[in-house]
């Protein structure tokens, strides 16, 4: 699986923050920070649901279906190849990781 998802995340102490991950051959390849950038999806997150779901404490499939997330543009592409990858051990090893080391 080869593709970027763009991600928002609104309302954190800093203002609205963007990123792009990159995912190459069914893997996070690289992190962008920004709003530049082509991405076919866009997932936008308000800061307290965003950092529910990166400690584990909020299923994001629970998010979408209860409004706590919006998914733009190329959903199907989104839920159903590149949400793969968030879905995997590897990323939930990399989210607790980032978790622990993260003042929220």
């Amino acid at each position: 699986v080869d593709g970027v998802v763009r991600f928002v995340v609104t309302s954190t102490p800093h203002g609205k923050v963007q990123f792009r991950l990159v995912v190459s051959d069914g893997r996070v390849a690289e992190m962008l920070v920004g709003r530049d950038g082509e991405a076919e999806a866009t997932v936008t997150w308000k800061y307290a649901d965003a950092v529910a779901q990166f400690r584990g404490d909020l299923d994001p499939d629970v998010a979408y279906m209860t409004g706590r997330c919006k998914v733009e543009d190329a959903y199907a592409r989104y839920v159903f190849d590149l949400r793969t990858v968030f879905g995997g051990p590897a990323w939930a090893d990399l989210l607790a990781d980032l978790a622990a080391r993260t003042e929220f």
